[in-house]
Parts: C-alpha cells; sequence; structure tokens
C-alpha cells in the first residue's frame, strides 16, 4: 500500500517577519525566514508545533511521514532545519536520518529530534543527531534550539 502524501506547507510571519528582525544587516533587505520540515506522526502534535513555529516566525512544511519527508528533500528549496520524530511509519526516523546523510544535497542540514522513545548515545553520535527532546517537549528549549539551528544555517 502506497503512503498517502501528508505534506502540508505552513507559512506565518508575524509583523516583525523572521525569529530576530527579518533584515539582512549587510543588504537592509527583508530576509526570507528560516524553514523547517516538521516531521511528525501525530497529527494534534504536528498541528500545534506548526502553529507555534508559524507564530514565532518559520514557514513550517510538515509530513506525516519518513518517506513522504524525503521526497520533500528531492526539491528545492531546501529547508533550514528538520524537527524529526523517531517513531514513524513506514520507516523510522533513524533510517531517514541515515538516507538524508548520503544525500550530498541535503545532508548537511541539521536534525533537532523530537521523540517519546530514547535514543543511544552512540546511534546518536553515529547518525550526527546532538539534539534530542523528548515528549512532552519543553516548548521554551525547543524553541531556543531551534533559534540557535536556524541562525547556524541562514546565508
Amino acid at each position: 500500500m502506497m503512503p498517502v502524501l501528508a505534506m502540508t506547507k505552513i507559512v506565518s510571519s508575524p509583523e516583525g517577519g523572521a525569529p530576530d528582525d527579518g533584515v539582512d544587516p549587510a543588504s537592509g533587505v527583508a530576509a526570507k525566514p528560516p524553514s523547517i520540515l516538521l516531521v511528525e506522526d501525530d497529527f494534534m502534535l504536528r498541528g500545534s508545533l506548526a502553529t507555534v513555529l508559524g507564530a514565532e516566525g518559520y514557514q513550517v512544511e510538515c509530513s506525516a511521514n519518513a518517506l513522504d519527508a524525503l521526497q520533500r528533500l528531492e526539491r528545492p528549496p531546501k529547508p533550514s532545519l528538520i524537527l524529526l520524530d523517531i517513531m514513524l511509519p513506514y520507516m523510522d526516523g533513524l533510517e531517514f536520518r541515515a538516507l538524508q546523510r548520503r544525500m550530498p544535497e541535503v545532508a548537511d542540514i541539521p536534525v533537532i529530534v523530537i521523540t517519546a522513545v530514547g535514543l543511544r548515545r552512540e546511534v546518536a553520535e553515529e547518525l550526527d543527531l546532538p539534539q534530542t527532546f523528548f515528549k512532552p517537549l519543553d516548548r521554551p528549549k525547543l524553541l531556543e534550539a531551534i533559534r540557535r539551528a536556524c541562525s547556524r544555517t541562514v546565508s
């Protein structure tokens, strides 16, 4: 059975623009807000996270499974960050990350794990997953980690 495409795009930007002031200091031109690919199968969590991130000024695309998320990575633009659940249908988040790292054009996209299950330290190190947030999520700490990760990927 083929997975149903469950990709949604939520674009929300408060009056201030991007999570910082929204202006590129070098050019003075409004900067495009960082984009996040949210890979989460729980409908309620996916929707609430997308709403919170949109209110923070991020462009958010959502996928309910890793297969759809991999298809999304095959087309531009490249997301600034991936928020990745581990327990997903069809393919788990660890398999997704291993495949993403083999795709040269998107291998460098940072990933923050959001999960209800543990993640062994050696697995996290092998897959370059330095940040894991456990459900229920600590929203302020997660938002700070997202800000830091996106500030490193903005050109």
